[in-house]
This record gives C-alpha cells, sequence and structure tokens, in this order.
C-alpha cells in the first residue's frame, strides 16, 4: 500500500503529550487504513465464491490467529449479527459478505453440533437464547416447520462470565421470571434486579451456569483445567494482561503473530475449488 510519508513525518514530529484522545486500533495508520481497504479485497472474494468473510480471510490468518486456526482444521468462525456494526468497513463488508438470513442459519447449525455453549464477551444476545431459530423457547417453531435449519438448546449448557453480580441472581430467580412469563408481567419488576436482553433467557434456562468475574482472568483457568481433565498439553495458555505472565503473552504476540498475508490469501483464492 502507497504510504503518505508526508503524513507519518507530521505525526512524528508532534508534541509528545500526557492526554490519549483516540486509541482504537483501526484509527492507526498505516494498519487502520490497511485492514479497511483489504476488508473490501476480502469482501469481493466472498462474494465471488458465495463464502462467508471470515472463511475467506482465514486463508490468509497466520495459523496461531482463531480464523487462521479454524482454516487449518476446517471448523467455521462467524460473526454474529449484532457485531456486525461498530466494526468500520471490516464490519460492514463481513455483513455484506453473505445474506443475514444464511449467516443465522449457519449459527444454527454450527450452535447445534455444540455439546457446550460458553457465552461471554460476545453479542450472541437474543441469537443464541431465542432465536430465530432456537426452537426450545419456542422461537424457532416456524423456521422449523418451513423445513429451515433450527438447533435446540434441550440438555444444553449455557455458562455465562460476566462482571454483572446481577447474572447470578437472575439465575436464582428464575422460578420468579418464569412465573412473571406466565402471568404477562415485566420481568424486571418481579425480579427487582436490571435485566440486560441476553440475560433474560440465560436465566430461564435450566442448564445456566453463571460465573461473575473477569473473563481475562477466569477463562484461562477453565481453559486449563478442561485441557488437564482431556489429557490436553497446551502449547500456549492466555493470561490476565495485568499480570508478569499477561505481558509476557503480549510480547509473545507482538513478536509471534503475523498480520494477514494478502499474497498467502490471493494464492488460496486463485486455487479454490467451488464445491
Amino acid at each position: 500500500m502507497p504510504l503518505d510519508d508526508d503524513l507519518l513525518t507530521r505525526g512524528k514530529n508532534l508534541p509528545k503529550l500526557n492526554e490519549i484522545i483516540k486509541a482504537a486500533g483501526n484509527m492507526a495508520y498505516p494498519m487502520g487504513l490497511r485492514t479497511e481497504r483489504l476488508a473490501h479485497e476480502v469482501l469481493s472474494l466472498a462474494r465471488i465464491y458465495g463464502l462467508p468473510f471470515e472463511k475467506i480471510a482465514g486463508w490468509g490468518c497466520d495459523d496461531k490467529t482463531m480464523l487462521g486456526a479454524a482454516d487449518k482444521k476446517n471448523i467455521p468462525v462467524l460473526v454474529t449479527i449484532p457485531q456486525l456494526v461498530g466494526g468500520g468497513a471490516v464490519g460492514m463488508s463481513i455483513g455484506d459478505s453473505i445474506p443475514v438470513s444464511e449467516r443465522s442459519m449457519r449459527i444454527s447449525r454450527m450452535l447445534a453440533s455444540c455439546d457446550v455453549i460458553i457465552e461471554s464477551a460476545v453479542a450472541l444476545t437474543q441469537e443464541i437464547h431465542d432465536g430465530p431459530f432456537e426452537c426450545y423457547t419456542g422461537h424457532g417453531i416456524w423456521a422449523d416447520y418451513s423445513g429451515q435449519a433450527t438447533y435446540n438448546l434441550r440438555d444444553k449448557n449455557l455458562i455465562r462470565i460476566d462482571l454483572d453480580e446481577n447474572l447470578r441472581k437472575a439465575v436464582e430467580l428464575n422460578k420468579t421470571v418464569q412465573e412473571a412469563i406466565d402471568k404477562g408481567l415485566p420481568k424486571t419488576k418481579a425480579a427487582k434486579i436490571p435485566f440486560r436482553m441476553e440475560m433474560s433467557a440465560f436465566a430461564r434456562h435450566e442448564g445456566s451456569l453463571p460465573i461473575v468475574g473477569d473473563i481475562g482472568k477466569v477463562w484461562p483457568l477453565i481453559a486449563h483445567d478442561v485441557a488437564e481433565n482431556l489429557g490436553i498439553e497446551l502449547e500456549f495458555l492466555s493470561s490476565s494482561q495485568d499480570t508478569p505472565e499477561g505481558a509476557l503473552m503480549r510480547e509473545y504476540i507482538v513478536n509471534n503473530v503475523k498480520a494477514l498475508d494478502r499474497e498467502k490469501m490471493l494464492k488460496r483464492s486463485e486455487n479454490y475449488i467451488l464445491q
């Protein structure tokens, strides 16, 4: 990508301030602009092959990233619909790569294949709990009747990691919430705690397990114990960023995980065989 040398020079010569105005990575130059432009290239290929944006991007991603590892093992990775807004050209391109209904169908198939659904730091909200293709709560009944792919949360486990203490209270008040729904009363008034949209059905599901805590500290512990019980030796384990191990992890990522390789992605595209 051609660089604006004058812009870079002016940036270097700016006075050093102790105040950060904007620190989002997609605002950085030239990385942010490269990402925005690359998103449109990925979108173009996605439309040509009828594949999700994430699949195409995975062709050029480092094996140590989620998309790269998923591509290597042929495992689907999909961004949920609520997460598309706010991502700049990347978010819009992901949304434009395949129809919303197809994305929802793919997500429903993916969720149907899960033994355990661990939800945290994601925006699955109503998609995971109430539809449009979830049959256990009834919301996917007509999609199922019409022959569309649906999934069922019966006998599933929903583990939600959240800093909000109300998460545990909401699950403890399961019966109260159900009674409020039966009577057509507002759930918030019956439970006397504020409800977020995604907390509502989570609280009603008998397989829900609330874990109140920081996901950065909780998730590595869960991953470690699960891997140990399964006899899996982990090559890399995440750590909370405010720990010495977390600082080493960040340094490792900077030194070892590469940015999306455009040439590698294009090469895969040239050799891709339509199914």
